[in-house]
């Protein structure tokens, strides 16, 4: 039997949460018969939700009952709860049982009286699944409960739950457990199983777990298949996670806006096996961390600025990645728009003070010669702008090759795009380019893009131009 099904806590003292254990021996200051008849239980997932509510099951049906530790565990009762086969207690998936038909023959089961105790306990998992017909029909039942029938109801999303059946349960809130909960969790089991493991690679499977009790234990079993002591080297490998230094030198490329080391990184990732969604997950904490040292007065070791960057791009890419054909191509796009996310500002052409050359002729020639200097500067910035001569749509279509390379210094996503566009016609100092596709369109139409655009031109041609993005008639 796997670790997470053999240690699950059976009685109220093995809970591990502290916030909900303490909650839970509250209930053992009144009579059963006072207890509430419909709870709501909400949390993560992996927070102990479903075994939380057989413990409370428990309270309604053990035989050996105790005021102040609750429920013994060991019972005939208890021990059927435990197995799944107590005959008054019925456990109901909401995800695969979510329609008006299951919740009506359970309204129509409760009146049935209970076979071996004095309650019959419904426990519904992830109930937030269940349709809106569904719900009504339970909130009937919540409403007016037979006096043996007692709800026990679960959820992930405790949101998608409507207000009425929520004011109607008396709620327990779970949260994320902490890291000294997942190791005390974890050290029972290591102690029970005789499990060497070093005590870094324990901290090291709580900090991955996400707060969830079942995936620690769950990541527990599989490294302890191991004949050897389990050090994190060895955690690190066989659960195909980040490593600490890797990621330490993936955040300095990233600080540096050195691409093509950042891109190795994700290389070397790729060729041993590592899980890329695992190493932006750990990526992702990293960058909070230092955004949340940088808010609290800490070293700053990355500019506030770019770190939520590259953060925004990183958590973009992680939604991408379902449908990316090659899993950690999301993530290597999001580096190169990152890294080349200044570029623009640092190979723009300063467009020409007027005012301050003025100044200049002020001080050299006094006010007559100011006001010549200005027409002519006015007039050479003016014939700059128009003056297209020098470039025609047919010189534009010959070089286009050329103005892609060009780009790709600069941003390389944006040079793939063109590969697909076309110069399409020039009117006064105007480019128009033509693409076939609306997301095309969108990304050559962003300012930052149509400023690169426009500084390429310049370099290439000598002329300066306004970029018009259209799309191709369909056909």
């Amino acid at each position: 039997m796997s670790f997470y099904r053999t240690y699950r806590p059976q009685v109220i003292s093995e809970i591990d949460n502290k916030h909900v254990r303490e909650q839970v021996l509250s209930l053992l200051q009144k009579d059963r018969s006072e207890l509430p008849h419909a709870y709501l239980l909400t949390g993560p997932k992996g927070a102990g939700k479903t075994t939380t509510a057989r413990i409370i099951a428990k309270l309604y049906t053990c035989t050996k009952f105790s005021k102040k530790t609750g429920p013994c565990g060991s019972c005939d009762s208890c021990t059927t709860i435990t197995q799944g086969t107590h005959m008054d207690i019925l456990e109901l998936d909401a995800a695969s049982n979510r329609g008006i038909d299951e919740i009506r023959e359970l309204r129509d089961r409760i009146a049935l009286t209970p076979v071996a105790g004095e309650y019959k306990i419904y426990i519904i998992d992830e109930v937030h699944m269940l349709t809106t017909e569904a719900f009504n029909a339970l909130l009937k039942t919540l409403e007016e409960p037979p006096k043996h029938a007692v709800f026990i109801l679960a959820t992930t999303d405790v949101g998608k739950v409507p207000a009425t059946i929520r004011s109607r349960c008396i709620q327990i809130v779970f949260q994320k457990a902490s890291q000294e909960e997942l190791l005390a969790a974890l050290a029972k089991i290591v102690e029970k199983e005789r499990i060497d493991v070093d005590r870094d690679a324990l901290a090291f499977i709580a900090s991955i777990a996400d707060g969830a009790f079942r995936d620690a234990v769950k990541l527990l079993e599989q490294v302890s298949f191991s004949t050897k002591k389990i050090s994190l080297v060895a955690v690190t490998d066989m659960l195909a996670t980040s490593d600490v230094f890797l990621r330490e030198q993936f955040i300095q490329a990233l600080v540096k806006k050195n691409q093509n080391q950042a891109l190795a990184i994700i290389g070397e990732l790729v060729a041993n096996g590592k899980d890329i969604k695992q190493f932006m997950v750990d990526i992702l904490k990293d960058s909070q961390q230092i955004l949340l040292r940088q808010f609290g007065g800490g070293v700053v070791s990355w500019e506030n600025v770019s770190c939520r960057r590259f953060m925004g791009l990183a958590i973009l890419a992680f939604g991408q990645m379902k449908q990316s054909p090659i899993t950690e191509l999301p993530l290597e796009l999001a580096v190169m728009e990152y890294c080349e996310s200044d570029s623009v500002a640092t190979v723009q052409v300063p467009k020409k003070n007027v005012e301050s050359t003025i100044q200049k002729a002020v001080e050299w020639a006094g006010e007559k010669k100011i006001e010549k200097k200005e027409e002519q500067l006015v007039a050479t910035d003016n014939k700059a702008e128009t003056d297209t001569d020098m470039v025609s749509i047919e010189k534009l279509v010959e070089n286009w090759k050329d103005v892609i390379e060009a780009v790709k210094p600069y941003n390389h996503s944006i040079a793939g795009v063109l590969r697909s566009a076309h110069p399409k016609a020039v009117s006064g100092n105007i480019l128009t380019i033509e693409t076939q596709y609306v997301f095309h369109k969108e990304r050559l139409s962003e300012i930052k893009v149509r400023d690169i655009l426009s500084v390429v031109f310049k370099k290439l041609f000598g002329v300066k131009l306004t970029i018009e993005i259209v799309l191709s008639p369909k056909p």
